[in-house]
């Protein structure tokens, strides 16, 4: 009689369906002691937004995941310069390969390139160079050469061993990139008259040509002119000002 019993109750559960395993269910009861709802058979984060407001960093659910509220929908939501991406403000862009319609990417934003025949088509703080406005450290930087200025002592003309040594970093960088002409411009401080300073800002340039040539640069592709005090680098009326407006300045020529 015992082993009958035994069978029938063995039956019995059989004909019983057990309770499911996490992560499986059958209603949001199965998987409370996680903090998570039923979907489809499955335990989940959340099946709409209420289910995250447990979690005060990740307020909205996406794909059944309570995730970071998102900084944006579309570009308009972020600031000037911005776009959305991925939900996130970011720069508009990288490089140049992100702007479109030729326009050239600056410090994280697309601008269009102001067209030039001279200096005096472009802003003030730009010169014209290759028929493009470009600033004054644009205009001074070729392929991957930054070109930094040259400068001289009070009504000198004479390089010193420090404008040597930057002339000689500067020529092998050149010596890696193609260009048609360097411009080495001369330049003096205010103080002195008109002719006096261009002839000053000509020997200045023409030492800083000459070494160059020393070096192995083609004399044919360097060519020196003197701006005299007409255009400074710094403003100023003292001693500091003056340092930074003695120079020699190499650039690409327009």
């Amino acid at each position: 009689m015992r082993p009958i019993v035994l069978v029938c109750f063995a039956l019995a559960m059989a004909a019983c369906p057990g309770r499911v395993q996490y992560p499986e269910c059958k209603t949001d009861g199965d998987c409370a002691e996680h903090g998570q709802v039923c979907i489809n058979g499955f335990c989940k984060e959340c099946r709409d937004d209420s289910n995250c407001a447990s979690h005060p960093d990740r307020p909205v659910c996406r794909d059944a995941i309570c995730v970071a509220k998102p900084q944006c929908a579309k570009s308009e939501d972020c600031g000037p310069g911005m776009k959305c991406a991925d939900g996130r403000c970011a720069p508009e862009c990288a490089s140049d390969a992100d702007c479109a319609g030729g326009a050239r990417c600056l410090q994280g934003r697309c601008a269009a390139e102001e067209r030039c025949t001279g200096d005096a088509d472009c802003p003030k703080g730009k010169a014209c160079v290759d028929r493009v406005c470009k600033s004054q450290e644009e205009a001074k930087r070729i392929g991957d050469c930054s070109l930094k200025p040259v400068y001289f002592g009070y009504d000198d003309a004479t390089l010193s061993p420090a404008a040597r040594k930057l002339l000689d970093d500067e020529f092998q960088c050149l010596r890696r990139v193609e260009f048609r002409r360097m411009v080495i411009a001369g330049h003096t401080d205010e103080r002195g008259t008109t002719e006096y300073n261009l002839a000053l800002g000509e020997r200045r340039a023409e030492a800083v040509r000459r070494y160059l040539a020393q070096l192995g640069a083609e004399p044919g592709k360097l060519k020196a002119i003197s701006y005299g005090k007409e255009r400074p680098a710094n403003p100023g009326h003292d001693e500091a000002a003056w340092a930074k407006n003695r120079r020699a300045e190499i650039a690409p020529e327009p």
